[in-house]
């Protein structure tokens, strides 16, 4: 018995009229890795994007997404969740994606996709550059009253919605586009912004310096507790 040792040729033998084969140490060809390895390979990417999850039609929280194939994803959430609750992932192209918890290790969770996704477009949705600036970070909606400081005038205006960059608020008085102002938010420091526009009693406001989103995201469990 022969170990190790790859048949490389086979030639005819004249002194015994029978066939001589020839062995190499080196393989021809190189053996395919296990399905499993191959599958693994191609179907998981590692990523780190922040993302909205949706809990149901009235909450909206933050996930950070770390692997992701066509089937699922694990991301890290800062709320209390439950195995088997179904979800919505909105990724910051605004693409959603369905599917329900299967697993929770402390602040990560398992995701199984209502139905796979085509490798290429999950990719294309998780990879962009940030400078290009046409991707905006995730907007949750809340329901909370903030302090705007604009104009010399101090008033309670209620916020609609809030991200890392800047939030929505409703204002019965117009505001001057391009103005800088102060906002105050339950929970953080007043913070220098600027007033981007205002149209029917609503206005978008941008923070001079975006939070942090570690800042963000424990900032957000606090007040959804």
């Amino acid at each position: 018995m022969v170990t190790g040792l790859y048949a490389t040729s086979r030639r005819p033998n004249p002194a015994t009229g029978g066939v001589c084969v020839f062995f190499s140490r080196s393989k021809t060809a190189a053996e395919p890795a296990p399905a499993q390895e191959r599958r693994r390979s191609i179907r998981h990417a590692t990523v780190t994007q922040v993302a909205k999850l949706r809990l149901d039609a009235r909450r909206e929280e933050l996930c950070l997404l770390r692997d992701i194939s066509p089937e699922g994803a694990r991301a890290e959430v800062y709320v209390s969740v439950e195995v088997g609750t179904h979800i919505e992932i909105e990724l910051r192209t605004g693409h959603i994606i369905g599917g329900c918890i299967a697993w929770i290790d402390d602040k990560a969770i398992g995701v199984a996709f209502d139905e796979p996704m085509p490798m290429s477009a999950v990719l294309a949705h998780c990879s962009f550059d940030e400078r290009l600036g046409n991707l905006r970070p995730p907007r949750l909606n809340v329901n909370m009253r903030g302090i705007l400081v604009a104009g010399g005038t101090q008033r309670v205006v209620p916020i609609g919605n809030i991200s890392q960059a800047g939030l929505q608020i409703a204002s019965a008085d117009p505001l001057t586009a391009e103005s800088p102002c102060m906002i105050g938010i339950p929970g953080l420091e007043p913070r220098p912004a600027t007033i981007r526009w205002w149209r029917y009693g609503e206005a978008g406001v941008m923070l001079t310096e975006p939070l942090e989103f570690a800042e963000f995201a424990e900032w957000r469990s606090l007040v959804a507790a």
